[in-house]
């Protein structure tokens, strides 16, 4: 989505990611090119759950029998992002960067945008329950998909005026998950999705919103790195085709592009048409 949009002159200006979308803007931030849009699209490629996302029965177990605060241990995907992410700091990006976060303990939103790098992608994408929580500042920090997973609100009171959305699960059916995993991933959709809906458009009548269309592949999931190279080409085809057309979401109206939850980098473009 990102290639296709900078392709067509649409440059961002500050980013703003939750949960994995987190982890795309932080790239994009050091490198918002679009030779770096092919390293990061080469190292989704590269990646299998078991290098980010282990499924552990020791860690499993101690989760459900109440030893511990999560099923799966942050570790291989903290040294994933280590050998991976070119920043350091938040703070070290080309562009400005906006990490969301949600406290554990007092349910509020909290946007990171200094301090070390890989603990901040670490909170913002550390799923409730399934990932530990991160102490940052004095504060146990989650998903921030569970207060914001489509950051409009942040991004317009950091003064955009024109914003793009870009979703990575598509609306309507999708094939029956049939892991516990899946599950729990489709599910996690489904409900972040109406949130989605209310936040774009509570925030369409305040900015030029923008909500690209989610790719969807044919028996394929979203969910899935071993399709990687598929879901990243056919959402290159769709935003392209999208883009011909693409308006701006009325003022008060729901957009159609968010029956699905918004995962990836979220772009914001402050600039006049190209």
């Amino acid at each position: 989505m990102a290639k296709a949009l900078m392709q067509a002159g649409h440059h961002p200006d500050h980013l703003f990611g939750t949960s994995a979308g987190a982890l795309n803007a932080a790239w994009l931030a050091a490198e918002p090119t679009l030779e770096g849009l092919e390293v990061l699209a080469s190292l989704w490629t590269a990646v299998r759950r078991r290098d980010v996302f282990p499924l552990n029965a020791s860690v499993a177990i101690g989760g459900l029998a109440g030893w511990g605060d999560h099923l799966v241990s942050s570790r291989p995907l903290a040294k994933w992002l280590r050998s991976t992410v070119p920043l350091r700091r938040l703070e070290d990006g080309v562009l400005p960067l906006t990490v969301v976060t949600t406290d554990l303990e007092t349910g509020e939103e909290v946007l990171l945008d200094r301090g070390p790098a890989v603990p901040a992608l670490l909170a913002s994408s550390a799923m409730p329950a399934v990932f530990p929580p991160v102490l940052i500042g004095g504060r146990w920090l989650i998903d921030g998909s569970v207060v914001s997973d489509t950051p409009v609100g942040p991004a317009v009171g950091a003064g955009a005026d024109r914003i793009f959305v870009l979703p990575s699960v598509p609306a309507g059916h999708m094939p029956r998950p049939r892991s516990p995993l899946n599950v729990l991933l489709r599910s996690a959709a489904i409900s972040l999705a109406r949130h989605d809906l209310d936040s774009v458009t509570a925030w369409s009548g305040r900015c030029q919103l923008y909500v690209l269309p989610a790719p969807l592949v044919a028996g394929v999931s979203p969910f899935s790195f071993g399709r990687s190279p598929e879901l990243i080409e056919a959402a290159y085809r769709l935003t392209s085709e999208w883009l011909t057309g693409a308006q701006p979401v009325a003022p008060g109206a729901p957009a159609s592009g968010v029956d699905g939850p918004p995962a990836a980098a979220n772009l914001q473009d402050r600039t006049e048409e190209r």
